[in-house]
Parts: C-alpha cells; sequence; structure tokens
C-alpha cells in the first residue's frame, strides 16, 4: 500500500503539467526575486532616487550638484517644481533643496540644503544624508573645512592672517581631493508636516491590505474549483442566469468581504497609531472598494483558469506571494534595485499601495491615476472569470 499510494501521488503530480511546474519552478522564481531585494537592500548597493533642486546656482552648490550626478550610488532627478509634491507624490525618494551657497561667510542663516523626506521611506533620508556626507568629503572638502574654520574664527581664536594661510590649505586638499569631517549643512522637513509616525504605518497597513485581500479572495474563489470538480458546477450552469450569475455572486461577496477586510485594517492603524482617515475619509472608502474589487477580480480569474485544485491553490499561495514580494508589500520599493522597481509597477499590489498613499496623503486629485488601474484590473479579471466559466473548462473526470 505505501508503494501504492506514492504511485498515486505521482502520476498524479506528474499528469497535471501546470501543477508540476508551479511545484518545482516557482519556488526557485520565488527564491530569486527575494535575493535580488535582499541583496540589493543592504549597504552600497541601495540605489534610492533623489530629486535636486538647486535654488542658489552658486559655484560650490554646482560643484555638488555635479559631483551627486557622477556618483554611482545614487540615482538624481533634477527638480523644476515643488519638491515636497515630488516626494509626497512618490517621484523621488527623498529631495534636496539648495537653497543657499555652502560656503563659509555667505551670509545664510538658515542650513544650506534642506532635506524634504516622507515617513512612509523613513529608511531613505539616513541614506541619503550619508552618501552626501560621503560627497561633500570627496569632492568638497575646501568648503567643508571652511565651514569649520568659520565656527572656529567667530570664537576670536583665529585672524586674518590664520585664516588666509587656512584658506590656502583649503585649495591644496582640494587639489590633492582629501577627504575630511562632515560638517552641519543640512535642515529637514517632512511632507506629513510633523505626523511622521502616522504616514509610515499608513503605508504598511496599505501593504498588508492588500497581500490579505488577495489571500482571502484567491481563497474564496477556490470554490469554483470545488463546485466544478464535484459536479455542482454542471447543475448551476442550467439553472437561470447559469455559471455566470453564480460568479458575479461571487464577486460581490469577496468585494464587500475584502471592504470589511481593509476597513478593520485601518481601523486598527487608527485606534492604535493614530493614523489620521478623517480628512480624505471619501478617497479612502474609494480606495478600498477598488482594491477589494482587484483582488476579487483577480482572484475568481485565476480560479476560473484552474484545470484543478492543486493548481489553484499553488496560485493562491505562491502566485500572491510572489506578487506581494515584488509589489512592495513585503519590503518597500525604494530599496529594491531600479530594474525590480521597475517591475513593481506590474503588480497589484504596488497599485494598492499607491492608491492608499494618494488618497491619504491629498486625496482623490493624487490617486486617481491608481484607481484607474485598480478598476482596469477588477474589470479585467471579472470578465476573465466570466468568460472561462461560461464555457467549463475540462476538468479531471469524476467517479
Amino acid at each position: 500500500m505505501i508503494v501504492a499510494a506514492f504511485r498515486v501521488m505521482l502520476l498524479t503530480l506528474w499528469r497535471d503539467r501546470a501543477a508540476l511546474v508551479m511545484a518545482f519552478v516557482l519556488p526557485t522564481v520565488i527564491f530569486c526575486v527575494f535575493a535580488a531585494i535582499f541583496s540589493g537592500a543592504v549597504g552600497e548597493r541601495i540605489r534610492i532616487q533623489v530629486g535636486l533642486l538647486d535654488q542658489a546656482r552658486t559655484a560650490t552648490t554646482g560643484r555638488l550638484v555635479t559631483a551627486l550626478q557622477a556618483d554611482p550610488a545614487l540615482r538624481i532627478a533634477l527638480l523644476d517644481g515643488d519638491p515636497v509634491a515630488a516626494v509626497r507624490r512618490g517621484e523621488v525618494d527623498v529631495a534636496l533643496v539648495l537653497r543657499g551657497d555652502l560656503a563659509a561667510g555667505s551670509g545664510a542663516s538658515d542650513a544650506p540644503i534642506l532635506v524634504v523626506e516622507s515617513p512612509a521611506r523613513a529608511l531613505a533620508t539616513p541614506i541619503a544624508l550619508g552618501q552626501v556626507q560621503r560627497v561633500l568629503n570627496e569632492a568638497l572638502p575646501d568648503v567643508v573645512l571652511s565651514r569649520v574654520v568659520a565656527d572656529v574664527e567667530r570664537t576670536g581664536k583665529i585672524g586674518p592672517d590664520e585664516r588666509a594661510f587656512l584658506d590656502k590649505a583649503f585649495a591644496e586638499s582640494r587639489e590633492k581631493r582629501e577627504a575630511f569631517s562632515f560638517a552641519a549643512l543640512v535642515a529637514r522637513v517632512s511632507t506629513a508636516e510633523g505626523h511622521g509616525g502616522n504616514a509610515r504605518v499608513a503605508y504598511y497597513a496599505g501593504a498588508i491590505a492588500a497581500v490579505f485581500l488577495l489571500f482571502a479572495a484567491m481563497q474564496g474563489a477556490l470554490s469554483l474549483v470545488e463546485e466544478r470538480q464535484s459536479g455542482i458546477a454542471d447543475r448551476l450552469a442550467a439553472a437561470p442566469g447559469g455559471l455566470p450569475v453564480v460568479v458575479l455572486g461571487k464577486f460581490l461577496f469577496l468585494v464587500l468581504q475584502g471592504i470589511v477586510q481593509g476597513a478593520l485594517i485601518f481601523g486598527a492603524a487608527a485606534l492604535l497609531y493614530g493614523v489620521s482617515i478623517g480628512p480624505h475619509a471619501a478617497s479612502w472608502l474609494v480606495t478600498g472598494v477598488l482594491v477589494a474589487a482587484m483582488a476579487a477580480g483577480l482572484g475568481l480569474a485565476a480560479c476560473a483558469a484552474a484545470r484543478t485544485r492543486q493548481q489553484a491553490h499553488l496560485v493562491s499561495t505562491f502566485g500572491v506571494l510572489l506578487l506581494s514580494a515584488v509589489g512592495g508589500s513585503m519590503v518597500p520599493r525604494f530599496l529594491m534595485p531600479p530594474w525590480l522597481q521597475s517591475l513593481g509597477w506590474l503588480t497589484p499590489n504596488a497599485w494598492a499601495i499607491e492608491a492608499y498613499q494618494a488618497a491619504l496623503a491629498e486625496g482623490a486629485g493624487a490617486a486617481w491615476p491608481a484607481w484607474t488601474v485598480l478598476a482596469g484590473l477588477a474589470v479585467a479579471g471579472l470578465g476573465t472569470a466570466l468568460a472561462l466559466t461560461a464555457r467549463p473548462a475540462p476538468g479531471p473526470p469524476r467517479a
């Protein structure tokens, strides 16, 4: 009996080629994706997108812009408009505004470099500051030292002769490209205007909602496969409206279920962590409905296309896991390699997270592009499920 049971399971898997591929190929693919994510999210391999706006346009800021653009560890995007809006919309991970001459004695009272950060991408700020520090050390050591000496000069410990001597030494250091310590040149401002923790938690609330809505929709849609294999689908097909009516009923249930699940997640975020939903409650609700519809449509389409329960189960686990990893539900996408960040826009998770972020930060005006994608995915998924169930695919013979 042991050999017979082993042989039955082996033959069952071998005859189900789709399940065979997903069982042995998909885990390797998922490993490669996770390896790319986590190997690229450490040390110098992190290449964040930095927006750069040179408002001062002095000789020193020009040198810094040139040095930052030439640095291979950063991806620089020159900004023309509002840097706060660019960071809030996710066009860049962090923005640097050069608002004054970097050299000492320029007369500016404020820090010459303003860092615009988003709480949802809080890790990007120390990474950017570390890279700016390194570039200043390597490319502008004279500027750094001039500010240090200016602080000493204000104490009255050195006079004009000593300052002239040091200026000459700085010029020689610049020619030799010798590095020196970092001076306090930076001020910071948040796109959340003091509510950083809220925005950070809101990001993960949207990310987790996208994952679990997809998982729940896939599990609920498995009933399509069970009904087909048990013969119930044949009897339902003979009822008024046929199987498409059944699919529409399942779709409405899964959408309602997803709305409730998303509301519970964000309710916990609001009660326990102070996430602010009220100012944009309508936009948040629209986003929740569209994310739930997207998950329901894709879940029904995947299960309608699966010929066996094993295929549907593998898609509902490994498939959702893969989409969630690439889409930013597990690791923020700005920590991924650039090619994987671009690939993430092909996943529903990335658009769900983008919709929640935009809706809670700025409302409908910023969220409508993501809404359009989510609505398109929902319609496409539901349409595919209706088309496939209108002519049921042949499954394995029933006993």
